[in-house]
């Protein structure tokens, strides 16, 4: 009957004491292998006492280590392989194609502007041309050709230069020089003299 008795105490306990020795259980229970060993005793007022300390007359109680749970490895999804970053083949060539070096255009309407990479240009880098020192929009998708409309008389020059995504200049090209040449008002064939 001494089972009886002790669920009588339990149940004649104030909440407070309960709780206090539910929390006790538990942390026995959760408690590391350190904490493997309970005393449990009951007081002369009939209330039961859980404890890590030994007492006169406590009853020893082994509790096991604490349980763990170690859930299990996720699968091994496909082997990423660490391909190491492309590195871009480095420009062997880069040539302002068109006009031609030294060449005499006359009265044109337009002079077409064209660089030849070897190897193509790189995503990420950049194509800058300048006429006579001022930069030139591209005039296809390619961003390798460019057009100057309505070029003025004398001598131009056209020079060239790739640049990396860090503004780093990765090929110069060769700059190229050309005359245009115009009637002039002044001259009795001219198309252009008034009449």
């Amino acid at each position: 009957m001494r089972f009886g008795r002790e669920a009588v105490c339990l149940r004649s306990m104030r909440t407070t004491d309960r709780r206090c020795l539910l929390t006790l259980c538990l942390l026995a229970v959760c408690g590391v292998s350190a904490a493997a060993t309970l005393y449990r005793w009951v007081d002369a007022q009939g209330v039961v006492h859980y404890s890590d300390t030994p007492q006169p007359g406590a009853e020893v109680m082994h509790v096991s280590g604490a349980q763990t749970y170690h859930g299990t490895p996720a699968p091994d999804a496909a082997p990423t392989a660490t391909t190491p970053p492309k590195v871009a083949e480095p420009y062997k060539s880069c040539t302002i194609a068109q006009p031609a070096p030294d060449s005499t255009l006359f009265a044109p309407e337009s002079v077409a502007i064209s660089v030849q990479l070897s190897p193509g240009l790189h995503e990420g880098d950049q194509l800058s041309v300048q006429l006579d020192g001022q930069s030139l929009a591209p005039t296809t998708d390619n961003g390798t050709s460019f057009q100057i409309t309505a070029p003025e008389r004398g001598e131009h020059t056209v020079s060239a230069q790739v640049r990396g995504p860090d503004g780093a200049v990765l090929c110069n090209a060769p700059p190229v020089s050309f005359s245009i040449q115009r009637p002039s008002v002044n001259s009795p064939a001219s198309p252009v003299k008034p009449h």
